[in-house]
C-alpha cells in the first residue's frame, strides 16, 4: 500500500511543512505554556494539530513546557510518518493517552485545553481521568501564536490568492443575464478547484459551515444570515443559507463574488463586484466608491504597531462623518462591527479589526478586509488578503477593485 501511494507522496512533497516550521511553533506555544504556569498543553482541534506537528492526520498532541512532544496518531501513522517531523506514536486508546498525559504533566497539573473548540467529553475525561488537575483555557495562546506567519505560511497565502486573481480577471466573460446564482457559483467553484483550491475551507467557530464562496445578486445579499459576516445569502435549502440560491442574475443589478480560496491548507478571502449593464447608476457607484475610499482609509493605517481597536475606531468614525451608504457593513440585522479579520489556517483567525481587539498589528499578520455596502440594486464593495509588512500592508489581490461591468 505504501509503495503504492508513492506517486501521492512525491505530489505532496513540495508542500510538506518544513521541519523547522514545526519547531520554530512548538518552541514558542512551550515559552508562552510557561509564562502562563501550564505544564501541559492538550492538542485535538484539527486546526491546532496541523500547526503544531505539520500533518492533519486523526490525532492528539501532547505538548509538555519542557522536553519533546508526543504525537499520538490514530490514522493515518504511515502519512503522519512523511508529513510530520515529529515522532509519531500509535495511539494508546483514551485511557493510554489519559496516563501518558498525567506522566508528562508529573505534579504539576496544570494542563492547557482550548476550551473553544476542544469538546466537553474531553475536559470532562481528564477531570476523571487525572487527580487533582487544573485546566486552563489555552485558546489565547494557541490563537496569538497562529496570528503571525512565517515568511513560508505568507507564501501559502499568497498561493491561495493568486486563484482568486486569476479567476476575478477572467470571470467577466462567464457571467450573464439569466443564470442563476447557482449556476455562476458552479463554473467558479469548477474553476477555482482547476486552480488549485484545496475544496474545504476551515472555520474555528462551532457549527459555521460555509461554502468555498458566496455568489450573491441584487436583494440576495440582504437576506438574513447567522454567519457572522456582512454578505447575505439564501442558500439553496433552508440548513444551508450561506451561499448562493436560485435567483436569476438580472439586467440592471449587482453580482457579488465573495470568495475564500485554499492552498495548502491556507486561506485568502477576497471580493468583487460586477454590475450587469454598459453604465453603472450613480448611487450603486456611489456607494461603491464609499466602500473602495473606506479600504483607503484602512490601508493608510494598518501598519506594524497599529492597535485594531483603534484603527476600527477611527475608520467607523470617518465613514459615518461622510454619511455611509445603505446596508454599509451589512444589511439590517446582518452589519458587522468589525472591517476585518485574520486568515490563515482558518478563515476566522485573528487579528480583527474590531472595537474590542486592543492587539497590535506585528510584521506577518494576515487580514482580509472587507469594506461593503448592500443599496438598492444590489451588493457593492470590495475584500482584499493583506499581509503586514515592515512599512504597512501589501496586497495579495491586486486585481481591479472598480464596479466592473458585463454585457447584458
Amino acid at each position: 500500500m505504501i509503495r503504492h501511494c508513492g506517486s501521492f507522496m512525491h505530489h505532496h512533497e513540495p508542500h510538506i511543512v518544513p521541519a523547522v516550521e514545526v519547531q520554530r511553533r512548538l518552541a514558542a506555544l512551550q515559552r508562552q505554556l510557561r509564562a502562563d504556569g501550564a505544564a501541559l498543553l492538550w492538542v485535538d482541534h484539527l486546526a491546532d494539530r496541523l500547526y503544531l506537528s505539520g500533518s492533519a492526520q486523526d490525532a492528539v498532541l501532547l505538548l509538555p513546557a519542557e522536553g519533546d512532544p508526543v504525537y499520538c496518531v490514530r490514522k493515518s501513522r504511515s502519512r503522519a510518518q512523511r508529513e510530520s517531523p515529529l515522532d509519531v506514536r500509535p495511539y494508546p486508546g483514551r485511557r493510554g493517552l489519559i496516563a501518558e498525559a498525567a506522566r508528562l504533566l508529573g505534579d504539576e497539573r496544570r494542563l492547557g485545553l482550548a476550551l473553544d473548540v476542544s469538546r466537553a467529553a474531553t475536559y470532562a475525561l481528564l477531570q476523571q481521568g487525572i487527580e487533582g488537575l487544573r485546566i486552563q483555557d489555552a485558546t489565547p495562546a494557541i490563537r496569538l501564536a497562529r496570528s503571525v506567519k512565517s515568511p513560508w505560511e505568507v507564501e501559502q497565502v499568497r498561493g491561495a490568492c493568486r486563484q482568486v486573481v486569476q479567476l476575478f480577471e477572467e470571470i467577466g466573460e462567464r457571467i450573464r443575464p439569466g443564470m442563476s446564482e447557482l449556476e455562476l457559483t458552479g463554473e467558479v467553484e469548477g474553476r477555482l478547484r482547476a486552480l488549485g483550491h484545496g475544496g474545504t475551507v476551515r472555520v474555528r467557530q462551532p457549527a459555521s459551515d460555509i461554502s468555498m464562496g458566496v455568489v450573491v445578486a441584487g436583494p440576495s445579499g440582504r437576506y438574513p444570515t447567522a454567519f457572522n459576516g456582512p454578505v447575505g445569502a439564501p442558500g439553496p435549502f433552508p440548513p444551508t443559507a450561506s451561499g448562493a440560491g436560485e435567483r436569476m442574475l438580472a439586467r440592471g443589478e449587482t453580482v457579488m463574488l465573495d470568495l475564500v480560496t485554499s492552498h495548502n491548507g491556507y486561506h485568502g478571502d477576497n471580493t468583487r463586484t460586477f454590475f450587469l449593464g454598459a453604465r453603472v447608476p450613480e448611487p450603486l457607484e456611489r456607494a461603491h466608491r464609499f466602500c473602495r475610499e473606506v479600504l483607503a482609509e484602512l490601508e493608510q493605517r494598518m501598519r506594524p504597531g497599529a492597535v485594531c481597536s483603534e484603527v476600527f475606531r477611527e475608520v467607523a468614525a470617518w465613514a459615518r462623518e461622510r454619511g455611509e451608504p445603505e446596508g454599509f457593513m451589512g444589511h439590517g440585522e446582518n452589519r458587522v462591527r468589525f472591517f476585518g479579520h485574520g486568515v490563515g489556517l482558518e478563515l476566522d483567525e485573528l487579528p480583527v479589526l474590531a472595537e474590542k481587539i486592543d492587539l497590535p498589528l506585528e510584521v506577518g499578520a494576515i487580514l482580509a478586509v472587507e469594506p461593503k455596502a448592500f443599496p438598492d440594486g444590489g451588493p457593492v464593495g470590495v475584500e482584499n488578503t493583506y499581509v503586514i509588512v515592515a512599512d504597512g500592508c501589501e496586497n495579495l489581490c491586486p486585481v481591479d477593485d472598480a464596479l466592473v461591468c458585463v454585457p447584458a
